[in-house]
């Protein structure tokens, strides 16, 4: 409410009386950076406004007012402010050039900004878009900024405007394709399948539990928070396996059987609703005692409402930046996290699984995401703090593997697979194709990125990207595709890489082949007799799996976390990146 409170205060000061020329004071940044503000939040109302605030800052000659004049011109819409703001920033910059450009230049040139930036930054985005936007910026923030603060770019939706998916239902093969056919309005040109043989998904598998995940689902969401995990559920205390549960549940627990065994009711994906599990194998969702739950050996009733409980597993998240064609899949893992905050003060927050969601801002037309738990701004493509309470933590998120393929073949490298459910919560149009389609398919971006090289790649031409030991190294696919199997080193580990292209479809989505790397241990590896085989140098015959290459004795190569990205997405945080082939910026 202090917030809300001040917003309203400095929405109504552009009310008052206009100013006269002893009130402006370029020296005072915070209420020249006012002013200016409540001068193009009047244009925006179609209100008579005073521009002679942008003459003074012109005047000045301080190039400190770039940046927020940089700021205000993006949400310049009359032409009286646009050629006042314009003006000014063409006297400060000594160019008569467009917003993108001034933009570009002043994130090339890691322009200087001027005190309260970030409080002003806040409150320009909260008054012309949403006033949860203040969360992120508040006063003193950039003073820890890992990154000049004039780059973060409105990217047209409100905080959370693209909403991620946490937990989100997984469904049975079998169940998804009942989906498809129940919900018609998804179908494409009379085809109901869901997911459809050639389409995309994100493959996710962690510690025997894969899930797919349709990037036409993703496209709207860009971004799922979850939980991998199996436990086994049984029919009967000590009878047989009937399914493995996936984390994180939830589910019920009714009643137990002696101290060792729990009647449990929830949905999972190929499971029934009601089973037993091994007590060892629940985690309990709050603090409580399963022995006052009525024990069935004893006869007694099961209960209609039990305690909360849940599989344990590991979280995730997959930070899916459509714009830069990359989703990245990271551990959200952080032990005994801890923090100072802007005031000073020590946070100890303990072992903590981060939850992400959307800022609704771009960075070199990179989502810029937030963890629920702290506020902090994230970059998705690099993993690490941008600004916020953690950026001078020296927490980077670990990548994880992520494979994206079509469905089809998926299903038949795991048959035993969930997948992501149509039915999400949210009303979006799943339809393939629906989301991004026209920018998928053109050469075009769709906001500025300054930090570009075309040379030799063009700038939406697919690579897959790999950072090991602080060396950075992208694939590109039109040169990996046709060797299938790639030995290489980056930074001090000697890898191998498998490809295997993905069917054409009348129309593209962030993909074009599944690639995975793996460890090599310093074999040579070349193609077997089918794709799921390789042939080590040393005449070792090795099986491939999400996880690792595994020989026949049983000896492991493990994966290495990697992911697709456009060229352009991928250079604009590496551009020291090494080129796999000829084409070497």
């Amino acid at each position: 409410m202090k917030r809300f409170a001040q917003l309203v205060l400095l929405l109504v000061l552009p009310l008052a009386p206009a100013v006269s020329a002893l009130d402006y004071d370029t020296d005072n940044y915070r209420k020249t950076m006012i002013q200016m503000l409540g001068s193009a939040f009047d244009a925006s109302r179609g209100r008579l406004i005073d521009v002679a605030i942008f003459d003074v800052v012109a005047d000045s000659g301080d190039p400190l007012y770039i940046a927020p004049l940089i700021d205000i011109a993006y949400f310049a819409r009359s032409a009286e402010l646009s050629r006042s703001v314009f003006g000014a920033l063409s006297s400060l910059t000594g160019e008569n050039t467009g917003w993108k450009d001034h933009f570009e230049l002043a994130g090339a040139n890691d322009i200087a900004l001027p005190p309260h930036y970030d409080e002003f930054k806040g409150q320009l985005l909260a008054a012309f878009v949403d006033p949860e936007f203040t969360r992120f910026f508040p006063p003193g923030v950039m003073d820890t900024a890992a990154i000049n603060m004039v780059e973060p770019v409105w990217g047209g939706v409100t905080v959370d405007g693209i909403p991620s998916l946490v937990n989100a239902r997984q469904i049975s093969p079998e169940e998804a394709r009942d989906e498809g056919e129940r919900h018609a309005e998804f179908c494409r040109e009379g085809d109901c399948g869901y997911p459809v043989a050639d389409e995309l998904v994100f493959g996710v598998s962690i510690d025997g539990d894969s899930r797919a995940y349709p990037l036409r689902l993703l496209n709207w969401h860009e971004m799922f928070n979850d939980v991998f995990g199996l436990t086994p559920l049984y029919d009967e205390p000590g009878g047989e396996q009937v399914c493995s549960f996936r984390a994180p549940g939830p589910f019920e627990v009714r009643a137990r059987s002696g101290e060792d065994w729990l009647l449990i009711y929830g949905r999972s994906a190929d499971c029934p609703l009601s089973g037993w599990m091994r007590s060892t194998d629940v985690a309990w969702v709050a603090e409580q005692d399963p022995l006052h739950l009525p024990d069935l050996e004893k006869g007694r009733d099961a209960l209609n409402v039990g305690l909360a409980g849940q599989v344990r597993g590991t979280p995730v998240m997959l930070a899916y930046c459509t714009l830069c064609g990359a989703g990245v899949l990271y551990d959200v893992s952080i032990p005994d996290l801890a923090y100072t905050n802007l005031a000073g003060e020590r946070v100890e927050m303990g072992d903590t699984a981060l939850e992400f969601g959307s800022t609704g801002m771009l960075m070199r037309s990179n989502k810029l995401m937030y963890d629920r738990n702290t506020d902090t701004v994230w970059n998705a493509i690099t993993g690490e703090p941008a600004f916020g309470p953690l950026a001078a933590s020296g927490i980077v998120l670990d990548v994880l593997p992520v494979v994206v393929t079509d469905w089809a073949s998926w299903l038949e490298a795991h048959p035993d697979t969930s997948v992501l459910s149509l039915d999400t919560g949210f009303l979006r149009n799943y339809t393939n194709g629906a989301a991004y389609s026209d920018y998928f398919n053109s050469a075009d971006l769709m906001f500025p990125s300054w930090q570009q090289d075309t040379a030799l790649i063009e700038n939406k031409e697919m690579v897959f990207a790999l950072r090991l030991q602080g060396e950075a190294k992208a694939y590109p696919l039109a040169a990996i595709i046709p060797e299938r199997v790639i030995n290489d080193r980056v930074g001090q580990t000697d890898i191998v890489i498998i490809t295997e292209a993905s069917p054409e479809r009348d129309f593209f989505e962030p993909g074009g082949a599944a690639v995975r790397a793996y460890e090599s241990g310093g074999l040579v590896f070349s193609a077997g007799d089918d794709r799921l085989t390789l042939l080590s140098d040393d005449g070792r015959l090795w099986q491939v799996t999400e996880a690792a290459l595994i020989d026949e004795g049983g000896a492991r190569l493990e994966r290495i976390g990697g992911h697709l990205a456009f060229w352009f997405g991928w250079f604009g945080f590496y551009p020291d990146t090494l080129v796999y082939g000829d084409a070497s910026p």
